[in-house]
């Protein structure tokens, strides 16, 4: 019997508050249970977060409803939650979101669809079309429609191009029936179904790694490192079987959006088993239906992006974490500030569950973790098709320059190569990573940088939209006519280029050539990244043009080609991961080349042609580069030879911003000592976002836990294990 009960509120304060529990509900409650509480003269929806036999304070006020009739969070995700509000320094409530989606929080309902059929048997709609054909030809149509099999009413208007007059002539005739039914999503269209492909030697050996574990029903880590196009995804798939066979979930994480179509595609042609999708871009009815699958156990395999990790799947036995090393894994925008991989880690140690951590180019510390036998590593040397790893050829865009008298954005080899696949019918892929037109707009006579009025970024031009656009904020303006600082209207100029041009380029150089863009801007609309998959696997397309979204686990067995257009700016970034961020990109985009039958090739333009990077991604000897840049980190006392914890303290006055984090800095400074390091206040790699100046303090550590208790006190952002030490 619990009187008295600890509520975490959906919005408001931050720290628990009590709440007495009536007399009729004291042997109902339970952690984890949604509920209604008093909050001045609102009632608020919260989360019970404990069990109390007595309240310190006086008179605590009753919860006001139940929402939910047990737990909505299993034990397991109950320890994830409280583990990642500890290690992450993040309030609880913010934490609770990752868990509670806001479908649940809104109390969404399912997804819902008007559906028709026929109220007879198929001879009598045949007597009855051939009766309406003349007079009432609509009405034909529509049963014809429905001879086919039940109908969603608003695809069948979309279709038949109607409005609903005949269908509610059909309706009063009796003649169709009508009801709901919770509406089916996409992924569930039938796919020509695969059987499992026969493995290689090493993807036997991996797999056999894989099936001890399964069967130990322990905690296992196994890192795959395995070559682009090894077959790391048929290794994915067999082991999922395994995984169902044993009366298990599994739950499989991919770091963009746009790879989830490709996945699905694939799942779907392999399991008849009922497969929950789970990202931000799913409608919340959608989410709400996907959330009650995976707890009521209709659904045992899972796919999203990062925040699929929360999700309620049962009796899970297997995670999988596909590219593990990609940054988009982390969030850092809010808090909780948490790694995908790295909380997938945890929740399949609290599971007893097998993690895979898959990629060509492993996060150096996934790999040091498998160095110092924390993971078991599996290596895949070689493709599972008989196609060689593409070879990637440098190109020094200096001598390229002076050839072409000016500026280009393609040499001479890249141009031929495209010419080339363009007569044969073979596809292409153009890497740029930075969207939009242009890059600035500044002026000539005073040098000054049209720039974002809430943040301290230089606007970039979109020329689809004719307007200046802050990647950060998203603010957007016209392009002025004369300059704000000098007032010249002469000496306004467009510096830098990005995908947009880089189209517009390629089509005055080779006019029948066919494109399509694949970046923020060409995928703002749900199944947009769907569309334009689906589009270029149909050869709807010769080159795909895009940003990092197209470097990434996707597969095109009529991709010959890839060129990698500038990556000379993410290696002047003063980051510690920037050189093996360009390497990742690098290995990972030319993998998209060749992986069918046909040879890959691979064009990589750049002004730093004896760039030690570069030249270990051209050879992509991870080996080799692993082995420096893990002797740089350790000569400096980087990640994974300590733990990074970045404070960023932001205010709209850039002296108040400044005097905070000088104060902080002071006060922690007697806290700290060796082997915990402070370093000084520093204005952040972007000093002004959204009207805020920001400065940052990073400290370096051996375990966060000796932090915990100081951070815990700090109000500034905080993010452990930050991806970037810069911005």
């Amino acid at each position: 019997m619990s009187r008295f009960v600890a509520v975490v509120l959906d919005q408001n304060l931050k720290k628990p508050l009590d709440y007495a529990v009536p007399e009729e509900w004291q042997s109902a409650v339970q952690v984890g249970m949604r509920v209604e509480v008093p909050l001045r003269s609102s009632l608020i929806k919260a989360t019970i977060v404990a069990l109390k036999p007595s309240s310190s304070i006086p008179d605590p006020k009753p919860i006001a409803r139940l929402l939910s009739a047990h737990s909505v969070l299993s034990d397991t995700l109950w320890k994830l939650a409280n583990w990642m509000a500890s290690y992450y320094c993040a309030p609880l409530q913010r934490v609770m979101k990752c868990f509670i989606p806001p479908s649940l929080r809104n109390q969404v309902q399912q997804k819902k669809e008007t559906v028709l059929s026929l109220a007879f048997s198929k001879e009598k709609a045949v007597e009855q079309i051939i009766a309406l054909r003349s007079k009432h030809p609509m009405q034909a149509l529509i049963l014809e429609k429905l001879l086919e099999g039940p109908q969603s009413t608003a695809l069948l208007t979309k279709e038949l191009n109607t409005s609903a007059s005949p269908i509610q002539t059909l309706l009063k005739k009796k003649w169709i029936v009508r009801e709901e039914k919770i509406s089916a999503p996409i992924e569930e269209e039938d796919f020509f179904p695969s059987r499992p492909k026969t493995l290689n030697n090493e993807q036997k050996e991996c797999l056999e790694r894989i099936s001890l574990s399964l069967a130990s029903n322990r905690f296992a880590a196994h890192l795959i490192q395995g070559v682009t196009g090894s077959g790391k995804t048929e290794i994915y798939l067999q082991a999922i079987r395994s995984t169902l066979d044993q009366g298990k979930s599994a739950i499989m994480l991919v770091p963009e959006i746009a790879l989830t179509s490709q996945t699905i595609e694939r799942f779907r042609a392999r399991f008849q088993e009922k497969i929950a999708i789970w990202h931000h871009r799913r409608s919340l009815g959608e989410r709400s239906t996907a959330w009650e699958e995976l707890q009521q156990g209709k659904a045992h395999i899972v796919i999203g992006a990062r925040s699929a990790i929360f999700c309620p799947a049962q009796n899970v036995g297997l995670i999988i974490v596909d590219e593990e090393h990609d940054s988009s894994y982390k969030q850092s925008e809010e808090a909780p500030c948490y790694h995908g991989r790295d909380v997938a880690v945890m929740r399949a140690h609290l599971e007893n569950a097998t993690i895979l951590l898959g990629s060509a180019t492993p996060s150096l510390e996934s790999r040091y973790n498998a160095d110092i036998g924390k993971y078991q590593i599996s290596h895949l040397t070689c493709r599972a098709t008989s196609a060689p790893i593409p070879k990637i050829k440098i190109i020094d865009m200096k001598r390229a320059l002076e050839i072409h008298g000016g500026f280009t954005h393609f040499s001479s080899e890249l141009i031929d190569a495209l010419k080339q696949r363009l007569e044969v019918g073979e596809q292409a892929l153009l890497f740029l990573n930075r969207r939009g037109y242009h890059r600035l707009q500044t002026c000539a006579s005073c040098r000054n940088t049209i720039k974002c009025p809430h943040c301290d970024l230089g606007l970039t031009f979109h020329k689809s939209a004719h307007e200046l656009r802050c990647h950060l904020c998203d603010y957007r303006q016209p392009p002025p006519s004369s300059c704000p600082t000098c007032s010249s209207k002469e000496s306004l100029e467009f510096k830098g280029f990005g995908t947009e041009h880089v189209e517009r380029s390629l089509h005055a150089l080779l006019p029948s050539i066919r494109t399509l863009r694949m970046d923020r801007d060409t995928t703002r609309q749900k199944l947009s990244h769907e569309e334009l998959y689906k589009q270029f696997r149909a050869h709807k397309a010769d080159v795909l043009i895009g940003t990092q979204m197209i470097a990434k686990g996707f597969h095109f067995p009529s991709v010959t080609l890839v060129g990698v257009l500038n990556l000379d700016a993410t290696l002047s970034i003063p980051d510690f991961r920037s050189a093996e961020q360009v390497f990742q990109l690098i290995t990972q985009v030319a993998g998209r080349s060749g992986r069918s039958e046909l040879p890959g090739e691979v064009i990589l333009q750049t002004f730093f042609p004896d760039h030690p990077t570069l030249k270990l991604a051209s050879t992509q000897d991870y080996n080799a580069f692993y082995t420096a840049e893990l002797a740089e980190r350790r000569l400096f006392h980087y990640p994974p030879f300590c733990h990074l914890v970045k404070i960023t303290i932001s205010d709209p006055d850039p002296l108040t911003a400044q005097s905070e984090a000088a104060a902080l800095h002071a006060r922690l400074q007697p806290l700290l000592s060796p082997p915990t390091f402070l370093l000084p206040p520093l204005p952040a790699g972007h000093p002004k976002i959204k009207d805020l100046y920001r400065y940052q303090i990073l400290i370096k550590t051996l375990k966060i836990s000796y932090l915990s208790p100081i951070l815990s006190t700090i109000p500034h952002k905080i993010d452990v294990d930050p991806i970037s030490s810069f911005f």
